[in-house]
């Protein structure tokens, strides 16, 4: 599914291949149309961790609200700022809506650039972006409770 060209991919001013999307549930990834100038591939795949919490016991899921039209234009304005910074030929941002449980991709971001620098560096831009500029909300439900990460992003620790 992924490595086909998606009905909401589009081609920025700067030439780069931008495919941004919310998925019911998991993300996966797949092969890109791959750029001939290329030859470098930066993958960030973001999972659900398998957690205990000291009162609530193990992690059963995560369940992700999205504000949808804000998070696809926030989306597609952060692909079309790493095509320009980082010379990238394409960029692919997914994030999950829904229920993703432990083990399971919650986003995945995927950029093909010339050289292994920029890729590195445009999709590192791109996810500490997403983390705290999203429209992202994150509920977790645990065995015996729930716990609702508050504010503007789902993903509210740096270190991750």
């Amino acid at each position: 599914m992924m490595g086909m060209a998606h009905p909401t991919a589009t081609t920025s001013a700067t030439g780069c291949w931008i495919d941004t999307r919310v998925v019911d549930g998991p993300v996966s990834l797949g092969e890109l149309d791959w750029p001939g100038d290329c030859g470098a591939e930066a993958v960030f795949v973001g999972r659900t961790r398998d957690e205990v919490h000291e009162q609530f016991g193990p992690l059963i899921r995560l369940e992700y609200e999205i504000f949808e039209p804000m998070a696809l234009k926030l989306m597609r304005a952060l692909a079309d700022e790493a095509a320009a910074r980082f010379g990238c030929r394409t960029v692919r941002i997914v994030h999950a809506k829904g229920v993703v449980p432990p083990g399971a991709a919650s986003v995945g971001i995927q950029v093909a650039t010339p050289h292994r620098g920029e890729a590195f560096a445009a999709c590192r831009m791109l996810i500490d972006r997403i983390k705290h500029e999203l429209p992202i909300w994150k509920r977790e439900i645990w065995e015996r409770g729930e716990t609702f990460v508050e504010g503007c992003c789902a993903h509210h620790d740096t270190n991750t």
